[in-house]
């Protein structure tokens, strides 16, 4: 069995055509839990009506609202008690076979270990269609090639096992992104694995939480420069990485120790300084040093 954790806040433009995309899933044998963070508009009551057709809808109703997006989804985890889940955001649209393809993946791996899947996704709008065939372009597996990206692998492009779940349900002090937690635990103290199709039509749209996203290399070096007035390591995953490594010290690898501190401790460097960790850290973004040297060079650090 499946629980798709899908975490709502005023989606009623876009909530009933994604369950709907869950409904029609080839794999059956799935729950849709979802927990709803204070919606003012009609998304309530659209999974309402929606659960009355399909009892494998669960609304959690437990009162706590306000919990903001990352809180939101790891709440839904402490309610999850199947053998795989899989994060759901409100607006996507899900291919038929998502569920399918993802758990025949992430079955082929060592279930004693947490274990994250990763697929990739169809940019989309129902003005244009498919904007591009992938949304994920980088897939890293080393803290080197991921601490940069300021956020971690589209969560709702996951699949995960329960063992990582016991681990997503420690609480932190900070959290920048559900997602960023998640990737960091595969890389750390689990396995990550990369499934490279595109499973779903991630829908862009100017309410997305993360922004829009680039949909290829060129396009981010573009937008690269055009955002040059935003930081090159955002506040937010700074913090979040900091709570990570208080909670999780004990269990990382020294090298992992050491790479994390690295990293916390290059915001007090100057510039010359910072080249030469990235150097000698053989820190990466997008797999590249030199990309990272020069967006460094264009943007401030925070």
């Amino acid at each position: 069995m499946v629980d798709i954790l899908m975490a709502t806040y005023n989606g009623e433009a876009f909530v009933e055509e994604q369950v709907r995309s869950i409904i029609n899933q080839t794999y059956t044998d799935w729950r849709l839990l979802v927990h709803d963070d204070g919606s003012t508009d009609s998304t309530i009551a659209i999974l309402h009506r929606l659960s009355k057709e399909d009892q494998r809808i669960v609304l959690v109703e437990d009162g706590v609202q306000h919990l903001g997006v990352a809180r939101n989804f790891i709440h839904l985890v402490d309610c999850s008690t199947a053998d795989f889940a899989m994060f759901c955001d409100q607006d996507d649209i899900w291919l038929p076979s998502k569920v399918e393809d993802m758990l025949t993946e992430i079955s082929r791996y060592n279930q004693d270990v947490p274990q994250v899947v990763y697929s990739n996704a169809y940019l989309w709008n129902p003005q244009q269609g498919i904007i591009s065939d992938k949304n994920t372009l980088t897939f890293p597996t080393t803290l080197r090639q991921t601490l940069f990206l300021n956020t971690g692998i589209q969560g709702a492009a996951a699949i995960f096992n329960q063992r990582m779940c016991k681990l997503l349900r420690q609480p932190l002090e900070e959290y920048a992104m559900h997602d960023h937690v998640l990737l960091l635990l595969g890389i750390t103290l689990g396995e990550v694995h990369y499934l490279h199709q595109s499973l779903m039509y991630y829908r862009q749209h100017e309410s997305n939480v993360t922004g829009n996203a680039p949909g290829s290399i060129r396009r981010k070096i573009i937008l690269m420069w055009q955002n040059r007035s935003i930081p090159l390591v955002s506040q937010a995953h700074l913090e979040g990485l900091r709570a990570f490594v208080e909670h999780f010290k004990q269990k990382l690898t020294l090298e992992d120790q050491h790479v994390i501190h690295v990293f916390l401790e290059m915001p007090k460097y100057n510039y010359i300084k910072r080249v030469y960790c990235i150097c000698k850290n053989h820190f990466q973004l997008f797999d590249s040093t030199i990309l990272l040297l020069i967006k460094m060079l264009i943007r401030r650090y925070i």
